[in-house]
């Protein structure tokens, strides 16, 4: 087993912040510099992910409720103050309501389900 920075920083990541740890070891390992718990004016973007001049700005749905406009338009206005791309990622099987799916479509925003993540070294 090899241990390189990066899988390091994973390990960090995940031992740290648990869910979100998982979530954002996904970009890390795919060559992105995250950011957790990043505070936007009155929003708050669970992670800022950014590589090669393209910034994301991820909203995390952790809860198995249904998806809401809501949250649609909260990573929206978030991510134009950081100019980055909106994303809300949906980790589980929570439902996606079509008026979310309108309003994501509506104000470009990306939505991603992840399901359960497990991470070896290699």
């Amino acid at each position: 087993m090899v241990w390189t920075w990066t899988a390091k920083k994973i390990a960090k990541l995940i031992r740290e912040n648990g869910v979100l740890g998982k979530i954002a070891s996904l970009y890390v390992a795919s060559g992105y510099a995250v950011t957790l718990n990043v505070k936007v004016g009155e929003y708050r973007v669970d992670i800022v992910a950014s590589k090669d001049n393209v910034k994301y700005a991820i909203k995390t749905h952790l809860t198995s409720n249904p998806t809401t406009p809501n949250e649609v338009e909260e990573i929206a206005n978030a991510s134009s103050k950081i100019n980055a791309k909106p994303i809300l990622l949906i980790y589980g099987s929570a439902k996606i309501l079509e008026e979310t799916l309108s309003k994501a479509k509506e104000f470009g925003v990306k939505i991603k389900r992840v399901r359960k993540i497990t991470l070896t070294p290699h």
